[in-house]
């Protein structure tokens, strides 16, 4: 009897851990301390249509330790890629995979995909629980910009049409370096 009420206080404990840490509102920032505000998702889309995420939409001031061999770094910009999604029960278009961007303090960075059959999904008014999504709601480019005193880790992901390696420009200060990033475990 106490083994069954251990297990499930231990997986009760579990279940509450991981919603909490994973969900986009409220809780600790995992990787970078403090819980912070975050600016309406909304601000997101300039006027002018450009994707802009800004210190104040960012997810955590660094990656979680253990990221770094999936690492992959342009001078002041670093990104990691995750596992692409499972393909959601009323199916899709396009996958996902997820892509954390960070950049160090001080940072104005340009991310554009390179790749046809893919784009970038950072406008967070576009993100969508059920994850069904076509390539249009991403972007060819979007621009990051950091904070001023730390680092800024910002949650996105790269809709593709299949491919899971992408091709990538990012540029900074008007250098621009290639790079590519990976989907976990391809």
């Amino acid at each position: 009897m106490w083994r069954a009420a251990l297990a499930t206080a231990v997986l009760t404990s579990a279940a509450a851990l991981a919603t909490s840490a994973c969900s986009g509102a409220g809780g600790p920032d995992r990787a970078g301390g403090q819980p912070h505000a975050s600016v309406d998702p909304a601000a997101d889309r300039l006027t002018g249509g450009q994707v802009v995420r800004t210190c104040g939409s960012h997810y955590a001031r660094d990656f979680d330790v253990g990221m770094e061999s999936r690492t992959v770094q342009a001078g002041s910009v670093s990104l990691v890629g995750f596992r692409v999604s499972p393909i959601p029960a009323d199916g899709a278009p396009v996958r996902t995979f997820k892509v954390m961007v960070r950049v160090d303090a001080g940072t104005s960075a340009e991310l554009t995909t390179t790749t046809a059959g893919t784009s970038l999904l950072y406008d967070r008014a576009r993100f969508d629980s059920s994850n069904v999504y076509q390539l249009s709601d991403g972007d060819r480019r979007v621009r990051f910009t950091g904070c001023p005193d730390e680092s800024a880790v910002f949650n996105g992901a790269i809709l593709t049409s299949g491919l899971r390696k992408v091709e990538l420009q990012v540029t900074v200060d008007g250098r621009m370096t290639p790079i590519l990033v990976s989907a976990y475990g391809e």
